[in-house]
């Protein structure tokens, strides 16, 4: 098990509790933060004495207040760690929800978990701990599955993200069908865009192209 850990949390009611899940895992030193800048300070001050932390566990946004701060965001802690400690493990803990903005982190910052705020926070933090330890990728079941709607995604179709952007522009199927044919775009018929703006209705669970647009740009995709 990981001996010495850090959080990066600036909501102390959450900082006791996950503080507390990782005691119950039998992990030694457990150390809180609530700004990005003092964490990445005293995971300076462990690889300086010789203590490395094993594991940062941190949240990706962080509340504005009357303190000057160099980092702002999880995301520029998880980049600061990365350059300093490449080896550490990362789990990011956070209500953010965007699948592109997951799978930067991923593609990146190369985190070793994702672990959704909610109901079964604890517990999912618990099965990524245990999957980090031995090496191995977690990401709560919300996650997975947005990453495994947009990993289908990439593989039927190199211009689905270009179809979102036309359709949030406001275009009609038969302006983006005469828009791909004269850019001489593959599957550009009418029939061929419909086809595919309903396939990603089923991919995205959405009704409607409006609300297929909306969570197209809720998750990051456009």
């Amino acid at each position: 098990m990981f001996q010495n850990v850090i959080i990066a949390e600036d909501q102390n009611s959450i900082n006791k509790g996950v503080e507390q899940t990782l005691i119950e895992l039998g992990i030694s030193n457990v150390i809180t933060s609530q700004y990005c800048d003092d964490a990445l300070l005293k995971i300076k001050g462990a690889l300086h004495t010789k203590q490395p932390f094993g594991l940062l566990i941190t949240d990706l946004s962080f509340k504005e207040n009357h303190r000057e701060r160099e980092l702002t965001s999880g995301e520029q802690l998880i980049e600061s760690v990365r350059a300093i400690q490449p080896d550490i493990k990362i789990i990011v803990f956070s209500v953010e929800h965007r699948i592109g903005k997951i799978k930067t982190l991923i593609e990146t910052y190369h985190i070793n978990a994702y672990v959704e705020k909610g109901r079964e926070e604890l517990n999912d933090l618990k099965k990524a701990i245990y999957s980090v330890l031995e090496d191995k990728s977690y990401y709560s079941n919300n996650v997975e599955q947005l990453l495994r709607n947009i990993d289908d995604i990439s593989q039927t179709d190199q211009y689905d993200k270009f179809l979102l952007q036309l359709l949030a522009k406001g275009l009609k199927r038969d302006q983006i069908a005469d828009y791909f044919k004269e850019k001489d775009f593959p599957a550009r018929s009418l029939s061929s865009i419909e086809k595919r703006i309903n396939k990603l209705k089923v991919l995205f669970d959405a009704h409607t192209s409006e609300q297929l647009v909306a969570i197209a740009i809720d998750r990051g995709l456009i």
